[in-house]
């Protein structure tokens, strides 16, 4: 198990920053998922990492060892690429042997470790099989099983699902992160799939432009997104922009078009600056009625959708916004109706508009 740090990482190509300084630590044996749109800088961070592009500025250290400098070979990295990158005229075997051989391992070790890895990978007994005679989810597990059998020091995965069908990459998931906690490796996996990583990982570093907007864990940047970027990319929000008026009790008060909202906060704020607040869907409720004690603000269903479990709903309010809401499917607001929504303080978070 290794533990990864990066400082002030920077990669320009040309004109074009694709890193913009970005520090991040990796303890041992934790999975770490990089986040983000296509050009956000995640894939360019990876690569980074494994020495196949060299920073512009910034170090990475791999237990306090600085490898910024070393070829990719000397890094003692295992990489799963999107496109498998097997070998097609050597056999499964023949595929694990290669990393192997080049490292002068002996013969007897190199066939012992080809069978344990298999096994890890539940492949047994098709290591004479070629790439072209394996399904793609095999094919996976075999490009998996190469980063592997060499014991690297980092598993480092970019996009590795991509390629396969849905149900296939469901259960991928579940199986590389069952075994990455199995054998207890330090991983860093890139993916766009906000489900895939919020599913995988220990942690999730949310990327934009070239710029760290979060890292944390799935709840928090689900719940607690750091900006409004993070809450857009990540679920579904609505959002509600107004003054900030103050601590309310426990909560915070942002005063909007609609009314005052109570909220939290993860950065500090002063009385009459600008700011935003989100709240998920499922997270406001819908009444018929005003529940005792409860804020709430009137508005219109325009539109309901069936959805199976959960019924998506489209509520106009006063000011004439527009709220996208979700309700399990039971409830049934028909549209024209005239309902009661619920914004409940400890569901809504204030958001920056930029990375901190």
């Amino acid at each position: 198990m290794t533990r990864l740090s990066i400082e002030a990482l920077e990669k320009r190509f040309d004109a074009v920053r694709a890193i913009a300084g970005i520090d991040m630590e990796v303890a041992q044996g934790e999975f770490v998922a990089l986040l983000g749109p296509s050009g956000c800088g995640k894939t360019t961070t990876l690569r980074c990492i494994a020495g196949f592009e060299s920073p512009s500025a910034g170090t990475i250290c791999f237990d306090g060892d600085d490898v910024t400098g070393l070829p990719p070979e000397k890094r003692d990295i295992g990489m799963v690429f999107q496109n498998y990158a097997l070998f097609p005229h050597m056999t499964v075997n023949g595929n694990l042997a290669f990393g192997l051989e080049m490292r002068d391992i002996a013969a007897g070790e190199v066939q012992r470790r080809i069978a344990e890895v298999l096994g890890l990978v539940q492949l047994d007994g098709l290591g004479e099989r070629y790439p072209r005679q394996l399904s793609g989810g095999q094919q996976q597990r075999v490009a998996l099983a190469r980063a592997l059998v060499i014991h690297p020091k980092l598993l480092l995965l970019d996009e590795p699902l991509a390629n396969l069908d849905a149900k296939l990459r469901d259960e991928m998931r579940f199986f590389i992160r069952g075994l990455q906690k199995r054998i207890g490796i330090t991983a860093i996996y890139v993916t766009h799939d906000q489900a895939e990583a919020m599913v995988m990982s220990d942690r999730i570093v949310v990327m934009f432009d070239g710029i760290i907007h979060q890292l944390g864990t799935a709840e928090d940047v689900y719940d607690r997104p750091a900006t409004r970027a993070v809450a857009s990319f990540i679920g579904l929000s609505n959002f509600f922009e107004g003054t900030f008026s103050g601590q309310v009790g426990v909560h915070y008060g942002l005063d909007t078009a609609l009314g005052r909202i109570g909220c939290g906060a993860g950065f500090a704020l002063t009385p009459g600056q600008k700011a935003t607040a989100m709240i998920r869907p499922e997270a406001i409720g819908l009444a018929s009625a005003v529940p005792n004690g409860a804020a709430a603000f009137q508005g219109t269903v325009a539109e309901r959708y069936f959805l199976g479990n959960l019924a998506d709903y489209r509520i106009k309010m006063a000011d004439g916004s527009v709220l996208q809401v979700q309700q399990p499917a039971t409830a049934s607001f028909a549209p024209g109706a005239v309902v009661h929504v619920i914004l409940p303080a400890d569901r809504a978070w204030l958001v920056r508009e930029r990375a901190p």
